[in-house]
């Protein structure tokens, strides 16, 4: 079975038991934690990825490092994943609870690239519109890009609207060169 679905599956799972618990949100919190720890850290994701490390120890260094700054269910869900030797999905499965708690809570996260810091009432226009044909709660995080040289770049999860320059420049240059 491919790493995504079991992660999705886990994370899932997870889910389910935080909403019986009615910690969605702090589990959230504490898995992006986790995730943006893992990605930050060289010796920590070495840790996390390697198959040498003997999983005991690995629960060991887990344990001394989120015990007390996470729920005792994530804490727990660690230690399984550890036990199951399954660690190494820990960033993906953290992911994946982030999509699946945003699609229960009808959110929408997007990430919004200009050349330029954009006005606040276009920021707005942009965010209302995507949210109109989304029907979702957006939550937009713009960022400069100073190598674009005009228009915007719409990143929603895996899929890209680019309407930059460069690429508005790119078609019409396809397009003269067709004829």
């Amino acid at each position: 079975m491919n790493e995504q679905k079991v992660s999705s599956r886990y994370a899932r799972a997870l889910l389910e038991i935080a909403r019986k618990e009615g910690i969605t949100e702090k589990i959230y919190s504490d898995l992006k934690y986790i995730r943006h720890t893992i990605e930050q850290s060289r010796e920590l994701k070495t840790l996390t990825f390697s198959p040498v490390i003997q999983f005991w120890r690995k629960k060991k260094i887990y344990e001394e490092l989120l015990t007390g700054k996470v729920q005792t269910l994530t804490m727990n869900f660690i230690i399984l994943l550890t036990d199951k030797r399954r660690e190494s999905l820990l960033p993906d499965i953290c992911y994946q609870y982030e999509v699946q708690y945003d699609e229960l809570n009808n959110i929408l996260p997007i990430e919004i690239e200009s050349a330029i810091e954009l006005s606040d009432d276009i920021k707005n226009k942009i965010t209302k519109k995507i949210e109109k044909n989304t029907n979702k709660k957006v939550i937009s995080d713009f960022r400069i890009n100073k190598s674009m040289k005009g228009g915007l770049l719409v990143k929603i999860r895996d899929w890209v609207y680019d309407a930059s320059l460069k690429n508005q420049l790119e078609i019409l240059f396809k397009k003269l060169s067709a004829d």
